[in-house]
């Protein structure tokens, strides 16, 4: 008796609980956001924002072409010569061209990578005549400052060298050649000091060259060559350090007008240290 009244409840109790659960289930979370976006607006109208917005958009570079086209004529010739006006600030003379500057046989070399050497730059001039000299310029500490000069025997050679170079690449850059500025402070020469600059070398000078051109020279301690980092290749120019200031001066007169494989030295007094040691002699 009392076991079925158990059983009874038991399984009365269950199904009880049963019924409890089922009445008491929720929908999850996730299901119950889903199900009020759908149902809520605000969903169609942020998709329907970006739809917009993508759309504004092509109106207004539809408005702005069509405002760019609509421009009367006045505007048009002021469009027109602000662009002409501004091409010359950039390039320095008419319709692209370099600016005016007096005729020479040396030429401006500008927007060089800062690893081109002296060499190379000589060969990329090479074509249009006589090449005298080519230099790249440098600071105190011999490092390229991205622009160079190239002398040619004839300023027919120079302009057909910036005929067909100016605006041209090498290495990736767009040159600027034009003639070569004279500046007021082109004639001044350094204060003297015990190192002297000595530049426009041949590129194929060797040791033994370097060695017969301080020769005579008196009271040399150094003689520096400057090289490039990344070739190993000479840059053009070297550095001579002398005993004292005096030795320097008379070296620089002793070494004036001196040429060496057909180029003339450039002498000057060094006013800080413009390379690294490559190269001794003595």
């Amino acid at each position: 008796m009392f076991p079925l009244r158990r059983a009874l409840l038991r399984a009365s109790g269950s199904s009880a609980s049963i019924v409890t659960r089922s009445r008491n289930v929720q929908t999850p979370t996730s299901f119950a956001l889903g199900e009020k976006l759908f149902q809520n607006p605000f969903k169609a109208a942020v998709l329907s924002r970006f739809s917009s917005d993508y759309s504004q958009d092509n109106r207004s570079q539809d408005y702005r072409s069509n405002q760019s086209g609509s421009l009367d004529s006045s505007d048009q010739n002021r469009y027109n010569s602000q662009t002409s006006n501004n091409s010359r600030n950039l390039s320095g003379g008419e319709s692209g061209g370099p600016p005016d500057l007096l005729p020479s046989a040396s030429i401006y070399v500008g927007n060089i990578i800062f690893d081109l050497t002296a060499e190379r730059l000589e060969q990329e001039f090479s074509q249009y005549g006589t090449v005298k000299s080519a230099t790249i310029a440098t600071d105190a500490r011999g490092l390229s400052k991205g622009f160079g000069y190239v002398e040619f025997e004839s300023v027919k050679e120079a302009e057909a060298a910036i005929s067909g170079k100016n605006q041209t690449e090498l290495e990736g850059r767009r040159m600027i050649v034009n003639f070569q500025a004279k500046s007021k402070r082109s004639n001044k020469v350094n204060p003297p000091s015990n190192t002297l600059f000595v530049g426009n070398l041949a590129f194929e000078m060797t040791d033994s060259d370097l060695n017969k051109l301080f020769k005579e020279v008196r009271n040399v301690i150094d003689v520096r060559v400057a090289v490039d980092r990344r070739t190993g290749q000479p840059r053009g120019f070297a550095h001579a350090e002398f005993v004292s200031i005096e030795d320097a001066i008379k070296a620089k007169e002793q070494l004036t007008g001196k040429e060496l494989f057909g180029r003339e030295l450039r002498l000057d007094f060094s006013t800080g240290v413009r390379g690294t040691p490559s190269t001794s002699s003595s």
